[in-house]
């Protein structure tokens, strides 16, 4: 051995002593050994592999690190005590300890995150062994080569359980980048003061928009019936007894209107690269809204841009807000509310079909786990895999830790059923105010659909060349298919640039 390779082991040897451990497989020289197992009902299993890395940290960076960590008592997740479990039994398997890390404040969130990543690729480095990401952030770091595809370790070492429902929120090009065990379900609605309702409407209706969801009647003219028996009442009264002026609606324009178009049949962007803001169902939502926001007094929507919830709902003098379930738990949001908060589903549309077949909840992203780039085997020199760590062995470890519900074949009982009680007992019980909302919440769990459109940083630039500022332009000031056809132009070059697809792909 000559003497840059003689360094390159020594070097390697202090990594593996100091970082990283053996490879993964029993049959060479390695840390690895295999035990024999034996189930409940007295079966002898398939050798167990155990592993000893050494008492290395493995390292998960999220966003807070407290509330990511099932250890923690912040942790608002699901699965808690199976996910604190599984954590015992890897750092038992291998050798390790988890530990998960917040990112520092120079990745704090967004473009700033990803650009991290992407630079400290670059310099062939990870100060983390696994990252978490929404999956709209996905691609931009796919096309940049900061992170690894995964198919192959998914299909060698993944979970039988995995849900195919989750794989097209990791896609880009065709491979997937993303793993982990968060069901894609739909947890985006319109929550509503039940309590203002009851107060102007009478205690019977004070639940009345879920009743007719759950009755099949909940549509765009009950909505709007509602929305204007509230306006003529507010408008005798703007300022009750708890104080400020009272709206109908509340929250930024173009987040009611993606739910709005995905619940009248259309989509945005789909994954297939199709642009539908110029389809009917588009066009038709966007009117609808359009109507409701140039009545007087009916929709407050100057939210912060930052946060996008309208204080004055929190306060109890706004009716119906736009939002999701894990903004009841956030203090710059919704916590610590003096109202019992109701949960309805946006309304069925004009072009919506009656079985709700082309009913949709957008899904913009999910919380999903990447692997940087820098852990590539292909980098390691050839003969030196077995010394240093890569990604087959991170995601076997990372695989190990997720938990998925099995699926009970006698009685019927699914995983996402499991899920989906699992999402009722941890965040629907405590947190909504009534059970009929509890109920309408869970009518749409799997309505979920991926829309590519938030994997574009045109669609959050908070000026006029965002589209979620055009798309709000149209709602507020009118002239809905013009503007549509403008942004159409820009979606679809958008998408040729990042994709680096032909000049001509869509004609």
């Amino acid at each position: 051995m000559n003497k840059v390779l003689s360094l390159l082991f020594v070097f390697v040897s202090l990594v593996t002593l100091a970082a990283c451990g053996g490879k993964t497989t029993s049959n060479e020289t390695t840390n690895a050994t295999t035990s024999a197992t034996t189930n409940n009902s007295g079966t002898t299993t398939e050798p167990e592999e155990t592993y000893d890395l050494g008492g290395i940290d493995f390292i998960i960076m999220c966003d807070t690190a407290t509330t990511c960590d099932p250890r923690s008592q912040e942790f608002k997740r699901l699965f808690k005590n199976e996910k604190s479990a599984k954590i015992a039994e890897v750092e038992e398997k291998y050798n390790i300890n988890i530990v998960y890390q917040s990112f520092p404040s120079q990745a704090s969130w967004g473009g700033a995150r990803q650009r991290w990543i992407i630079e400290q690729t670059s310099i062939g480095n990870s100060p983390a062994h696994v990252y978490e990401m929404n999956s709209s952030e996905i691609a931009n770091l796919a096309i940049q080569n900061a992170i690894l595809p995964l198919d192959d370790l998914i299909e060698k070492y993944g979970s039988e359980y995995y849900w195919p429902e989750a794989m097209p929120f990791g896609e880009v090009n065709g491979k997937h980048y993303t793993y982990h065990d968060n069901y894609p379900s739909a947890d985006y609605g319109i929550y509503y003061n039940a309590d203002l309702l009851e107060y102007y409407l009478g205690e019977s209706r004070r639940n009345e928009p879920s009743e007719l969801w759950l009755d099949g009647e909940w549509d765009w003219d009950a909505f709007r019936s509602i929305a204007d028996e509230l306006n003529s009442k507010l408008d005798e009264n703007r300022t009750p007894d708890n104080g400020g002026p009272q709206y109908v609606m509340g929250g930024r324009t173009y987040n009611w209107a993606y739910q709005t178009i995905s619940a009248n049949g259309g989509h945005l962007i789909t994954p297939g690269f199709d642009v539908q803001v110029t389809g009917e169902e588009t066009i038709n939502a966007l009117n609808f809204l359009n109507s409701l926001r140039t009545t007087p007094g009916m929709w407050l929507d100057n939210a912060p841009l930052s946060n996008a919830s309208q204080p004055e709902f929190k306060d109890g003098n706004i009716a119906f807000h736009n939002g999701q379930s894990y903004w009841l738990l956030q203090s710059n949001k919704w916590l610590d509310r003096d109202f019992d908060m109701g949960f309805v589903p946006y309304p069925t549309g004009d072009n919506t079909k009656e079985d709700l077949s082309n009913y949709y909840i957008a899904n913009f992203g999910i919380v999903g786990y990447v692997i940087s780039a820098a852990f590539s085997k292909d980098l390691i020199p050839e003969g030196y895999e077995d010394l240093m760590l890569h990604d087959e062995t991170i995601f076997k470890i990372w695989s190990d830790l997720q938990y998925f519900p099995e699926v009970d074949t006698e009685t019927g009982y699914s995983s996402v059923t499991a899920y989906a009680d699992e999402f009722y007992n941890t965040r629907l019980l405590p947190y909504y105010g009534d059970e009929i909302s509890r109920e309408a919440h869970l009518d749409i769990f799997s309505k979920t659909y991926p829309d590519i459109y938030t994997t574009f940083a045109q669609s959050g630039l908070q000026n006029e060349e965002g589209w979620m500022i055009k798309i709000q332009d149209s709602i507020q000031n009118g002239d809905v298919r013009n503007k549509m056809l403008t942004l159409e132009s820009l979606m679809k070059n958008a998408i040729i640039e990042q994709y680096s697809l032909e000049e001509d792909f869509f004609e």
